[in-house]
């Protein structure tokens, strides 16, 4: 299938996750933006989400603005949505980032009803959040959560409010009360905000009458999903979960949209293994407890160690494959991790990494429907084999289905079934062209998860990309 097939009388895609984050968002709506949208909108989350794309043949990261930014001078519209947190010191920053390349933004809009994350909000994340020890959650310490929390008490402060000095003014002297600990004035507050809130002032619109604008004009619009489905407030494994909804249900409400609207929902999958970062239940990772409270060490784990660690003075490459082939299963995760270049996109983290759990990508397309892209696929190039977990078991009963019960999922046991590995995919243009033992896989996964494959990541390049 090509990709015009596949986008046939669509209008609305949304391009979410199907795991804990971190699957390849931001290729895809990279990849949407540059071949199919007019319109590319996020609306979930704030700088906690770290969405990499392929630039000019490198790396660059995204925390707040959607992945279609780099095609604003062609005159893509990107929209930062009301459900989102806005640290605008962050968006600034990358605002003259893209001015530094010579890159436009002249057609971005921020929703005047989006939540502003300040200063009070990143103290107490990083003083009460950031820690993954004693079964702390490990958040990004960006502010996020306490700025959700406040807009769910009704004390938050919105984009809308910076415009107006007296309303501001009050917001800001109401909520000290529940900052005790924190000195927070008024006119410091103002004066360190300042310039931001002029740089921002010409994108500020009413997001939602624009996009349903939009939307009447015929426009393609593309929804860039943040963070992972088992990151949810609502789906994932609470409380290790994040402070939105990363469903197609809260992305599209976080642009002012409902799903209905969706034409086409494409859930993304890491495969044949995944990740997490942070704390909370992982029932597939490689080393189990050993690995979580090795990543909970955070940057002292971080690639430089490991590379020092692991590799020493051997062929990267060599060595690389050799640990993902090791018989120890901690090992393995540490060579697929430096493989597949699992560390985290925003805090640098060592990500927790797992084969496959279709237990979860079942649940997943139950709640973002059956259509996924399968990513990091040419990352176990070398590897003699992989697993794939297609039950849950504990005191000798397997179920296939999600349960939420953190207690249960970190003292299940996955059931895996694994298949011959593969050699490098990475120039592999068509489905049927793929290894046998990965088309078995898929296939298999399609059967158990009730899903279809769309497209298939063979490379973090834009063409490196199969569609079914």
């Amino acid at each position: 299938m090509s990709l015009s097939n596949l986008t046939k009388d669509k209008q609305i895609i949304a391009i979410v996750c199907n795991q804990f984050g971190d699957t390849g968002k931001g290729k895809f709506s990279d990849y949407f933006a540059a071949n199919w949208a007019d319109v590319i909108a996020r609306g979930t989350g704030g700088n906690n989400a770290g969405h990499t794309i392929i630039l000019n043949g490198k790396e660059k990261i995204l925390h707040l603005l959607p992945s279609g930014i780099i095609q604003d001078s062609k005159g893509k519209i990107n929209i930062l949505g009301n459900g989102m947190v806005i640290d605008i010191k962050a968006l600034c920053q990358e605002l003259e980032e893209l001015e530094k390349e010579n890159l436009t933004y002249k057609n971005l809009m921020i929703s005047k009803d989006a939540h502003i994350i300040m200063p009070w909000h990143v103290s107490q994340d990083r003083a009460k959040n950031m820690s993954q020890k004693s079964g702390g959650i490990g958040s990004t310490g960006r502010g996020i959560g306490p700025c959700y929390a406040d807009k769910i008490a009704r004390r938050g402060i919105k984009i809308a409010d910076l415009f107006d000095e007296e309303v501001l003014e009050y917001k800001i002297n109401k909520i000290k009360q529940f900052y005790p600990e924190q000195e927070i004035d008024f006119q410091k507050t103002l004066s360190e905000l300042k310039p931001y809130i002029e740089k921002i002032k010409p994108f500020v619109k009413n997001t939602i009458q624009e996009i349903h604008k939009l939307k009447e004009q015929g426009k393609k619009i593309c929804l860039e999903g943040a963070q992972g489905l088992f990151l949810s407030v609502e789906h994932g494994t609470y409380p290790y979960v994040t402070s939105s909804d990363p469903s197609i249900n809260g992305t599209a409400s976080g642009v002012g949209l409902n799903a209905q609207d969706v034409d086409l929902t494409l859930g993304i999958i890491k495969f044949p293994f995944m990740t997490r970062v942070g704390a909370g239940p992982f029932p597939t990772e490689l080393g189990g407890k050993s690995s979580e409270e090795y990543c909970a060490q955070g940057l002292e784990h971080d690639e430089d160690y490991e590379i020092k660690t692991y590799i020493g003075n051997a062929n990267k490459q060599e060595k690389t494959i050799d640990l993902m082939n090791s018989e120890d299963e901690f090992t393995q995760g540490v060579g697929i991790r430096l493989a597949a270049g699992e560390y985290g996109a925003t805090t640098k983290r060592p990500r927790r990494t797992g084969w496959t759990d279709a237990v979860l990508a079942k649940y997943a397309r139950r709640i973002n429907g059956p259509h996924f892209i399968l990513t990091k696929v040419d990352s176990l190039a070398g590897a003699k084999q992989f697993g794939i977990c297609y039950g849950h078991k504990l005191n000798g009963n397997t179920t296939t289905e999600y349960d939420q019960n953190g207690k249960f999922l970190k003292q299940i046991t996955p059931e895996l079934k694994f298949y011959d590995g593969y050699s490098d995919i990475s120039q592999v243009k068509d489905f049927d062209s793929l290894p046998e033992g990965l088309k078995q896989s898929i296939k298999d996964f399609e059967d158990f998860t009730g899903g279809k494959v769309e497209i298939i990541s063979v490379g973090a390049g834009r063409d490196e990309t199969i569609v079914r």
